[in-house]
């Protein structure tokens, strides 16, 4: 049987750890307005740390959401919407204020878990997402860049999800 890729995540104070299982789906730096205004929001905040890169998104490994576990500080993870009616909820490590991933409030079968908070190799980011927002120049040409989420993303996204059905009726 192969072994299982495995990733730790953590804040800065070590507090909160979250495990996942498996190959990321895939590795963005999101520059969506919501991202944009949460990442502020959370960089505000006492002691936090960068949610932005370089060059001013969030960047994320997209997981499926049942490979990825909470292993300690669980009750230090608190929800963050930026409205009420918002779909997404980011959740922060209130111990040292680090942005750990977004969660969905549908039934989306995915998180995006901030890629600055993994421990050891990490996988690169592989594009840039959401750009509308961003003047062209300010961005480099060594990563695609899209206005919005390309096909390719949304399929590995639909893989991943029929790929979780299917082992969850095969168990």
């Amino acid at each position: 049987m192969p072994t299982q890729t495995r990733h730790a995540s953590t804040c800065a104070c070590g507090a909160v750890l979250l495990e996942t299982s498996g190959p990321p789906i895939d590795a963005v730096a999101c520059h969506c307005g919501d991202c944009q205004a949460a990442g502020r929001r959370i960089q505000a905040l006492p002691g936090a740390l960068p949610v932005f890169d370089t060059f001013g998104g969030t960047p994320f490994l997209v997981f499926r959401k049942d490979r990825m576990r909470p292993v300690r500080g669980n009750e230090c993870l608190q929800a963050l919407k930026l409205t009420p009616a918002s779909p997404t909820t980011r959740y922060v490590a209130t111990c040292c204020n680090a942005l750990m991933y977004v969660g969905f409030d549908d039934a989306r079968h995915w998180v995006s878990m901030h890629r600055d908070r993994f421990l050891g190799e990490v996988p690169a980011v592989r594009m840039r997402a959401c750009i509308g927002n961003v003047p062209a120049q300010e961005l480099p040409a060594d990563l695609p860049c899209r206005r919005g989420y390309p096909w390719s993303f949304a399929g590995k996204l639909v893989l991943a999800g029929l790929a979780g059905w299917l082992e969850g009726r095969a168990a």
